[in-house]
Parts: C-alpha cells; structure tokens; sequence
C-alpha cells in the first residue's frame, strides 16, 4: 500500500500546485510554493507543506489564505480527481527551502 500512497501524495502535490497557479492566480498568495503531501492512512486528511517567499509576516498571510481556501481547492479537486474520497486539507509551513538557502549563503560567505 506504501506505493499507492505515495501516488496519491505525488499526485495531490501536483494537482493543488495547478490548482494555485490557475485557479487562485489572482489571489493575494504571494510566491507560494507546494513542497509535499502527506496522507492520513484512513485518507481522512492530508497535511500539505508550503513554502512561502518573504518575511514571517507573509508567510503567516498565506497559510491563512490557503486554509481559507482549502473548501474550495478540496471542491476542484474533487471534480478533478477520480477518487472515492478527497482528504480534509490542512496546509502548513515548511521552512526547508529557507533553510537550505540560508546554509548556502553561509557556505558561501563562509
């Protein structure tokens, strides 16, 4: 079942990244990037990672936004998507791009 898993992740990844590039384009999101999906197994929720562009103060913005959205992106992904239940959406903060780009500017400086 790990495989299938896995699949699914990947393939909401991909679907919610489409989802904010077209259909909340307009929205006030700033640079908002998908890193990961993580499923419950009973596939009752899925926590998705986010990387967020810009200061603390953005970054709070924009996880707010999404989750307010999350309804309506759970909504077009159910019309998307061909499967029997579409997991509750949970999104959250993943500062490993940051981190990553902050041990690259010390090596670098270093």
């Amino acid at each position: 079942m790990g495989g299938r898993m896995e699949r699914l992740e990947s393939l909401l990844t991909e679907e919610i990244s489409q989802v904010l590039l077209k259909d909340l384009s307009g929205s006030d999101l700033g640079l908002a990037t998908i890193t990961g999906v993580k499923i419950a197994r009973d596939l009752s929720q899925a926590v998705v990672y986010v990387s967020v562009l810009g200061d603390e103060a953005r970054r709070q913005h924009t996880l707010e936004s999404l989750q307010r959205s999350a309804g309506y992106i759970k909504g077009l992904l159910g019309k998307r998507l061909h499967l029997k239940r579409i997991p509750r959406l949970q999104f959250v903060d993943d500062p490993s791009l940051r981190q990553a780009d902050r041990i690259a500017r010390l090596l670098k400086d270093g």
